[in-house]
């Protein structure tokens, strides 16, 4: 059988990170999984190999025994968890730079990057702004493709309890049948559909890429899982 891809998931312990491991587990095409966290994750497998670092650091290239050819960085935090706008721009934008730097001198030729709806340095929101910032940095390195995934707010379980999500998500409810065309984009979206969809277009476009920069949104996340189906 011939070998499967292999991949790096950076931030496997986050909502999203966590549902994206489990959506790489259940995949075929994929055959080895670095875990790149600062804590072990709880989702075991054959698969699975833990890489737990403080400063997310990869082990060096002539350690690794199947070199990986994709990565995604789900790292990102919010304001009142980092406790400044200061340590959350070290997060969403310095690590993030970091981590991808990184993985860039381990081989990895495809990129996948969790960003945010709205991410530009132009933006009036500090957090959009240490997004678009990341981004723009990110491009600067040498991929061969790099995929933003720019997702609405997100749904899903979290061990921590983010009151002003759980607020925004029982309002939109309210407000989702009245989001159409542009509007469909700031819909809640679940993490998992989310995860699937960098699943799918790493494992199924790895070699498609006409464009060297993507950047995909929630709308087109939501109807390539209708079309797809969840967890493959």
């Amino acid at each position: 059988m011939p070998q499967g891809l292999s991949m790096v998931i950076a931030g496997t312990t986050g909502l999203v990170g966590q549902s994206t491991l489990q959506s790489a587990v259940l995949n075929k095409n994929i055959s080895c999984i670095y875990s790149l966290s600062r804590r072990a994750t709880e989702i075991e497998s054959n698969k699975v190999i833990q890489w737990i670092d403080p400063h997310l650091t990869p082990p060096a290239r002539s350690k690794i025994q199947q070199l990986p050819s994709i990565a995604v960085i789900t790292l990102g935090t919010t304001i009142k968890k980092a406790g400044s706008k200061e340590q959350l721009k070290a997060i969403d934008t310095t690590l993030v730079i970091q981590v991808a730097n990184n993985l860039q001198q381990i081989g990895v030729k495809h990129l996948f990057v969790v960003s945010s709806l709205g991410a530009s340095i132009n933006a009036r929101s500090h957090y959009l702004r240490c997004k678009g910032e990341m981004e723009i940095a990110i491009q600067q390195l040498d991929f061969k493709s790099i995929t933003f995934i720019q997702p609405g707010p997100l749904a899903g379980f979290r061990k921590e309890i983010r009151k002003d999500e759980q607020i925004l998500q029982r309002v939109m409810k309210i407000f989702n049948p009245f989001m159409v065309g542009i509007l469909a984009n700031f819909k809640p979206i679940q993490s998992q559909h989310v995860a699937d969809t960098i699943i799918h277009l790493a494992t199924q476009n790895k070699n498609k890429h006409k464009e060297k920069i993507k950047r995909i949104n929630s709308s087109y996340m939501v109807k390539l899982i209708n079309e797809i189906g969840v967890s493959q």
